[in-house]
């Protein structure tokens, strides 16, 4: 679909939150393929491994927990041992609810819901961000990319866990930006809108998904009339990261299709 973009990231060093499969693997393997050393990082080990396996040898797998910031601070602190730097850090990581029982109007929203979301999603990329702006501060150089969603642009009706803890990162990304980049450091985001992966397959894109009656709905909405590719959103990921945008800061690219420049708030 994309295979024309290459971009040289020669010698850098990459970390990839959430990447053993999904959009995660998707923008691992395009930093691969254009050269850069990639740190695969989930909490799915051995999914991890093989994805490192398969990348080849400048791949390697460390597995973690982004909730969790004394595991985040041991991710930093051995890539920085073994590579001496941390070029891109890319927070991919993150989770939403696949049960149709957690997808309830406010006021039934499980309060066991709300904190695994902000937990992961919100607190977790904060984590990374803090971590890997505390190596490329020293360094006065870097490249952070968090992964939000179009659900942190438009609000989608219930999922509100995600879409508070998805508006955060981008208001979050914009402040580190203001701050950093007097230090050398960029901060962008990247929003995909609805976006095939196996998880989304399962879910929507299927007919035994707990949302299969859903996904022809969402699809209607998108002026280009499909959901998204990984690679899709691997390339705006690659290209952020790239020093093809290097006066690029603190902004949220929208990866949707057309979804959001036309929302239908029946979904």
């Amino acid at each position: 679909m994309s295979d024309n973009i290459k971009l040289k990231f020669d010698t850098k060093v990459a970390i990839v939150t959430g990447s053993a499969g999904g959009i995660g693997k998707a923008i691992a393997e395009k930093l691969y393929q254009n050269g850069a050393n990639v740190i695969i990082s989930d909490v799915q080990i051995e999914q991890g491994q093989e994805t490192a396996r398969s990348l080849g040898k400048r791949a390697i797998f460390i597995p973690c927990d982004i909730s969790d910031s004394s595991q985040v601070n041991s991710l930093i602190d051995a890539v920085v041992q073994q590579f001496g730097r941390l070029d891109i850090m890319v927070n991919n990581a993150g989770i939403n609810s696949g049960r149709p029982e957690d997808r309830v109007t406010v006021d039934k929203y499980p309060d066991a819901t709300w904190h695994k979301m902000i937990n992961v999603d919100l607190n977790g990329t904060f984590y990374c961000c803090k971590a890997a702006a505390g190596v490329m501060v020293k360094q006065k150089f870097g490249s952070i990319i968090n992964i939000s969603s179009i659900a942190g642009v438009v609000a989608l009706r219930l999922q509100i866990g995600f879409v508070a803890a998805k508006a955060a990162i981008i208001k979050m990304t914009e402040a580190m930006a203001c701050e950093l980049a007097p230090m050398g450091i960029r901060v962008n985001a990247v929003s995909p809108g609805s976006t095939l992966t196996e998880g989304t397959r399962k879910l929507f894109y299927s007919k035994e998904g707990s949302f299969s009656d859903m996904a022809a709905r969402v699809v209607s909405f998108i002026p280009q009339g499909r959901p998204g590719e990984a690679d899709e959103i691997a390339d705006a990921v690659l290209f952020l990261a790239s020093d093809s945008a290097s006066y690029i800061n603190g902004h949220n690219i929208v990866v949707d299709g057309g979804w959001t420049c036309g929302f239908n708030r029946d979904f």
